[in-house]
């Protein structure tokens, strides 16, 4: 975040508020990374598999196929989280120099949204008049009301690609483990089932206890996602393998 922007004192730095910290970002971070790598994974093992293809060309180009989404996911995570961050810099930039620039239009927009909560005229001009003598909380209160936006909450775009790559390799391992220490994939073909549907199953239990779900339903529709990505890459290898000889 780019210095003096704005003053970080949000109660999200306290010592004794440390349930607001960045769980939900690192949740959904590893949730979709883990979903995407197993599921991309599991379909094509299954894919190739079916397809006739022999020990060594299922690991090869499921290993290759991991690192291209492990490289293309944490890009992906960087470039987004960068731009997002960018936006909202560019945001905090334009209402400081509205602050300066138009000063009562901006007392008018304050005045309004508190109104809107139900203060009263008297209780909204003594806000508004704190908030003239201090302008970075004016800031602040305006970002926060007005545009949604909390600095303090701005995700780090370094920490959520090394998130997205770690998620992405963990989700792909499960079912090209079977493959690798098995004699022959189509003979381990039911343990990288097994496998997958256990890491499917298991990170929907863990997504449901960070979210406050019943821990079995969410198990079950990431089980399911990952039954209908392994049925598809069974379809696709049972019916191009016969086009290749």
């Amino acid at each position: 975040m780019e210095q003096g922007v704005i003053v970080n004192d949000h109660p999200a730095n306290y010592e004794d508020e440390i349930w607001h910290g960045s769980g939900g970002t690192t949740l959904r971070q590893m949730v979709f990374g883990m979903n995407d790598g197993l599921v991309a994974t599991v379909g094509l093992v299954a894919g190739l598999i079916f397809a006739g293809s022999s020990k060594g060309v299922v690991l090869g180009g499921t290993l290759a196929a991991i690192i291209a989404a492990v490289s293309s996911m944490a890009l992906g995570s960087y470039l987004a989280t960068q731009a997002e961050v960018g936006y909202q810099l560019a945001q905090i930039r334009r209402e400081r120099r509205e602050i300066e620039e138009q000063p009562h239009e901006e007392l008018n927009e304050m005045r309004q949204i508190y109104h809107g909560y139900g203060l009263s005229a008297q209780e909204v001009d003594i806000f508004l008049s704190h908030f003239q003598r201090d302008k970075d909380l004016w800031l602040r209160l305006m970002l926060r009301d007005e545009l949604g936006i909390i600095p303090e909450s701005f995700e780090n775009p370094w920490k959520n690609a090394g998130l997205m790559a770690l998620a992405v390799a963990a989700g792909s391992l499960p079912p090209l483990l079977p493959v690798l220490f098995g004699s022959s994939p189509k003979h381990v073909f039911v343990w990288v089932l097994i496998f997958s549907a256990l890491t499917a199953f298991g990170l929907g239990g863990v997504t449901a206890r960070s979210t406050g779900k019943q821990w079995w339903r969410s198990a079950i529709s990431f089980l399911i996602v990952a039954t209908i990505a392994a049925a598809i890459g069974m379809g696709a290898g049972s019916l191009i393998a016969p086009l290749f000889g």
